[in-house]
């Protein structure tokens, strides 16, 4: 009996932690999940169909805000997309001083000694910050995260430099 409220427990606990996001309740997800003790979330208002807000930071205190409140120039966001095999590389990309933060959701096959067509596919989403076009950092989403939670295709395409 005590083995099942434990399990029971547990998935409880990793529901409730799948489902932090930074995003408000006037917001839609469009991406979210968890580096270590922190979040990273882009989010667009309801309300509006073509503005993104990306967090980052822990619930009740924000670290990271892009675009800042009060500023009256418009946020940027680019996007990109790589083909690799068996899947893809897409990425939403904004500047910030010397920064660039590049949100990825990448679908590729494990490699391995297996003919490729048999290779497990492997999901990894995250963030990359590079300073003046160099990575700085890369944070992989402890968990799994759910990729693009919905069409970005309205955000340009054009890449930024690195």
């Amino acid at each position: 009996m005590r083995i099942y409220l434990f399990i029971i427990l547990l998935l409880v606990v990793q529901l409730s932690y799948a489902e932090e996001t930074l995003c408000t309740s006037k917001e839609k997800i469009i991406f979210s999940c968890h580096v270590e003790k922190k979040i990273i979330s882009l989010c667009r208002p309801s309300q509006e169909k073509q503005s993104l807000i990306y967090r980052y930071g822990k619930l009740g205190h924000v670290e990271l805000l892009y675009p800042s409140p009060g500023k009256a120039s418009k946020a940027e966001f680019y996007r990109s997309t790589n083909p690799l095999y068996g899947g893809e590389d897409v990425n939403i990309s904004f500047k910030r001083s010397t920064y660039e933060y590049s949100l990825y959701s990448k679908i590729t096959r494990a490699d391995s000694d297996e003919h490729q067509e048999s290779r497990e596919p492997v999901f990894e989403d995250g963030l990359t910050i590079f300073q003046s076009g160099k990575v700085l950092k890369q944070l992989v989403c402890d968990d799994g995260g759910e990729g693009f939670r919905e069409e970005i295709d309205w955000i340009p395409s054009q890449p930024l430099t690195k």
